[in-house]
């Protein structure tokens, strides 16, 4: 028989299989997450606001920048940051270690800015992180009630990155997190990867109480952070001073997500160590982070579903045509088709809207290839030392 009662539930199992495959899929989720380029709160198409008449009505922002041995970035970044078009007002706090003398000079050359402070993190601060430190001393250091926290290697995409931030800083809300994208130089890979995991956790966020984020540019209440004892519970954790600061201030509707695009910053490109290193961290960070069982049951579902849809399809495809069963091969190629077809066209669409110039075609081999390189990430993790990870040595 051409079409026996197995043939009809193999079939069966490939159409279902596929469409499941489809829809269980961080693009398709998250295919709203990009809102595109917004009006801004007050302003008329074509009208400037008023910065006199309406800057009451801003929140004020202390904008703390974590630098560490990379002044070169602080000088390129510095004039985006203090340029801004922000009508309320804000300042720019740069906290970095003591004896970087080119970071020193950097910031010598704004001392008659009068947006810019910096202090230093003193040489005798052991079994800690100095990230985090200078996270703890930057807010410390800030005259007011909401922090932007980003880094020196990160630069605002748009002159309006704090006044877009500022829509979302209202009594409602106790955290605002935003995107991160990669400049063009950045291997394909890396920004895909990237956007996949955005597309969950800012996704996730929305939907219930935020897990963590991958991008360098959050902002929170300074009174939260000091009056909850900041990073106390994981100081000793050297890395994830941004994945800490959302797991434990985020709150269930008090948590905004901003992804208009004059709200990204760039993140410079990462070597590949630093890119093996965060996933690593990120590994070893997973049982200290609260609300993640659930983005990891999507996850590791999204991946069953992906895998088996593929293998169940080609290995029925091959079996039907050896087997001669030639309506069963056409099934299994139009559900192959539909897969392929399909899943290109939704992270294109989330591509598009992210500002990747990625083929959409790539994101049929990189969807198979993210689970694998996953697994490196696993295998690099239970090799590494795992004293790298902690302030506190054995």
């Amino acid at each position: 028989m051409l079409f026996d009662p197995i043939s009809v539930i193999v079939c069966c199992t490939v159409v279902l299989l596929s469409v499941a495959s489809v829809f269980m899929n961080p693009f398709y989720r998250a295919r709203n997450l990009f809102d595109g380029i917004r009006q801004q709160d007050g302003e008329a198409e074509g009208e400037h606001i008023s910065v006199e008449s309406n800057k009451a009505k801003w929140p004020r922002i202390s904008v703390v920048i974590t630098a560490h041995d990379n002044a070169s970035q602080l000088e390129q970044h510095l004039p985006t940051l203090l340029s801004q078009d922000y009508p309320g007002i804000f300042e720019v706090i740069v906290v970095a270690e003591k004896g970087d003398s080119a970071t020193e000079d950097t910031l010598k050359r704004y001392l008659n800015n009068r947006l810019l402070y910096y202090t230093f993190i003193p040489d005798s601060s052991r079994y800690m992180s100095r990230k985090k430190l200078a996270v703890t001393l930057g807010v410390k250091a800030s005259r007011y009630e909401w922090v932007m926290l980003t880094d020196a290697s990160s630069t605002p995409l748009s002159d309006t990155w704090l006044k877009t931030f500022a829509r979302d800083m209202n009594d409602g809300n106790t955290l605002v997190m935003g995107y991160s994208n990669y400049g063009n130089d950045t291997p394909s890979f890396y920004r895909f990867e990237q956007l996949r995991t955005a597309c969950y956790v800012l996704q996730d966020a929305k939907k219930g109480i935020a897990y963590r984020n991958n991008s360098k540019n959050i902002a929170f209440r300074k009174a939260d952070f000091i009056g909850r004892d900041g990073y106390r519970g994981n100081l000793q954790h050297i890395r994830g001073e941004y994945d800490f600061i959302i797991n434990k201030y985020a709150e269930r509707d008090r948590t905004a997500v901003e992804t208009d695009i004059n709200s990204w910053i760039i993140d410079e490109s990462p070597t590949k160590k630093v890119w093996h290193q965060s996933h690593a961290n990120l590994i070893y960070m997973r049982k200290y982070l609260r609300h993640g069982k659930w983005l990891r049951f999507l996850q590791n579902t999204d991946t069953l579903l992906l895998h088996a849809n593929y293998i169940l399809t080609l290995s029925t495809l091959a079996w039907s045509v050896i087997t001669s069963r030639w309506i069963m091969t056409g099934v299994a190629l139009l559900a192959l088709l539909f897969t392929i077809i399909t899943r290109w066209k939704i992270a294109g669409n989330v591509l598009k809207r992210a500002d990747i110039p990625l083929s959409p075609w790539k994101t049929i081999w990189y969807e198979v290839r993210a689970f694998w390189q996953n697994a490196k990430y696993h295998y690099w993790y239970l090799k590494a030392d795992k004293s790298e990870f902690s302030s506190h040595k054995i």
